[in-house]
Order: C-alpha cells, then structure tokens, then sequence
C-alpha cells in the first residue's frame, strides 16, 4: 500500500493539471438551448400582426430547359446529354440562397430545396440565374431580374422566361408565418437565459431580448424549480399567456406576458416554414 501512494499522487498532480489547461484555455459549461414550440397558422385565422411588408417566403418551384444549347449543342459531353441545374436568387448583390444540383434533367423541381422567408428592402431587384452545374465551370442557361420583385410577389408565381428558351417558376408570397413565442432560451444551474429571440414574433413585440436573464416564470421563482418545470411552464402557457420577470441588461426588473402570436422567422432563424 505504501508502494503506491507515489503512482496515486502522480495520477493526481497530472489530473490537477489538466483541469489547470482547461481553464486556461477558456473552456465554459455548455448549456442546452431550447426552443418554444411552434405551430401551424390554422385555416382560417387572420393573423395579426400581418406579414412585414419586405419579408417574403421565396421557393423555386421548377424549370423547364431546351434539348440543346441555343447553338445547338448538347448540354454535358459526358453523364447523359441533360444539364444538371440549379438556381441562384439574389437581391441586389447579395446572394440569398442556391439550390441544390439536380442532375441531368431538363426539368428540374429541386425538391430538397430550402423554403424560408427573405427580408428585401424596398426597390431591390430580384436576379434569378439558371445555371448548369460543370466541374471547371458552371454555364448559364438563364439570367433574368425582376426589377418590381414586391409587385411581382403579390402574384403568388413569377415565371420567368428567358432568350435561350428556358422557363423558371418561381414561387413567391408574402412571408409565411408559425403560431408560438419565437424565443430560444438557456437553462443553467438554478436560472434561464433568453439566448435568441425572433425578430418578428411575440417574444420581440414585448421587448424580449437575448442575453436577458428570466427570474420568475407564472410568478414562481426560476431558482426554485428544475429544469423538467421550467419547460413544461413556458411550453404549457395558457391562454392568458407566459409571465415571465425578466432582469435587464442594466440590472431593472421587468413584468412582460408574451402569448402566442404569428412568427415571421427569416432564414437566419434557423426555423423552417412551408
């Protein structure tokens, strides 16, 4: 037993160590982030507040492309005489998303296509480009803007039809909307953190903001309850709504009820719409 006491404190002295190394390497707890669920808009419902007027929900619906190149050429050399397209929307110069590449069809629907809302500003145009996908270079097959894009998006479908021949359906609405709070937030030992709050939701509508701590959940005080109780509150609130206290970035205190409204997330929120 003697013996082993050196080996024991050396197993020790290099444990010690590497808890050293960790702290001064920064290493921080991290806590789970949870999301307030969200739901449907149901049939029917008027929302209000209704959709921001420059968000819109923008889909790329499908395309339809010519046999040949406008010289006549086939489309690929290799992998079938088909283009494998896809399509890149843009506002002004900013680059809002790109579909995936569909191989070697000329009538691309890119099912697997992402579908969110996209903030444009007024008076920006709206470039669609379809592009056939090569290994050195990708080749255009259209490119067209839309110059009165929040005109244009009242139609519910803009087709565009270009000089090579190639048509594109574009899908483009008003921004869609979910039903809940529109809030992300932290539980931590004994205490809850707003982390991410939607800009167009409830949650912001009453001032919420992340990086806020919340103290009180229905009146009842967060460092009293676990983390199972402090879930089922906030996902169970009732028709009068969630109160919550909430402790301001200047120390203050605030009362705020949040209820479940229409949320309008952009594509940065990470929350997927249809």
């Amino acid at each position: 037993m003697v013996a082993s006491a050196p080996k024991m404190s050396t197993r020790l002295a290099c444990f010690v160590s590497v808890l050293v190394a960790a702290a001064a390497l920064g290493c921080t707890a991290v806590y789970p982030e949870v999301a307030t669920p969200t739901r449907a808009v149901p049939p029917g419902q008027t929302l209000s507040p209704p959709p921001p007027d420059d968000l819109f929900f923008i889909r790329v619906r499908g395309a339809t492309i010519p046999e040949t190149t406008r010289d006549g050429r086939k489309w690929d050399s290799v992998g079938g005489a088909a283009p494998d397209p896809f399509v890149k929307v843009l506002a002004g110069d900013k680059e809002l998303f790109r579909t995936p590449t569909q191989e070697n069809t000329l009538s691309p629907t890119w099912p697997d296509a992402q579908r969110a809302n996209y903030r444009i500003p007024k008076g920006t145009a709206v470039r669609f480009e379809l592009w056939d996908s090569n290994p050195i270079n990708h080749h255009p097959i259209c490119v067209q803007t839309v110059k009165s894009f929040r005109d244009e998006a009242r139609s519910g479908v803009i087709d565009i039809e270009c000089a090579s021949g190639a048509k594109l359906a574009v899908v483009a609405e008003p921004a869609h909307a979910l039903i809940g709070l529109g809030m992300r937030y932290e539980l931590r030992a004994q205490s809850v953190y707003v982390t991410r709050v939607v800009l167009e939701s409830p949650a912001a509508r009453v001032g919420l903001r992340g990086g806020e701590q919340v103290v009180r959940i229905q009146g009842k005080e967060v460092k009293t309850m676990d983390e199972g109780e402090v879930r089922s509150l906030v996902n169970a609130n009732s028709p009068a709504g969630l109160t919550l206290t909430v402790k301001k970035a200047d120390g203050s205190t605030l009362d705020m009820t949040v209820k479940d409204g229409p949320i309008y997330p952009t594509v940065d929120d990470d929350i997927p719409v249809e």
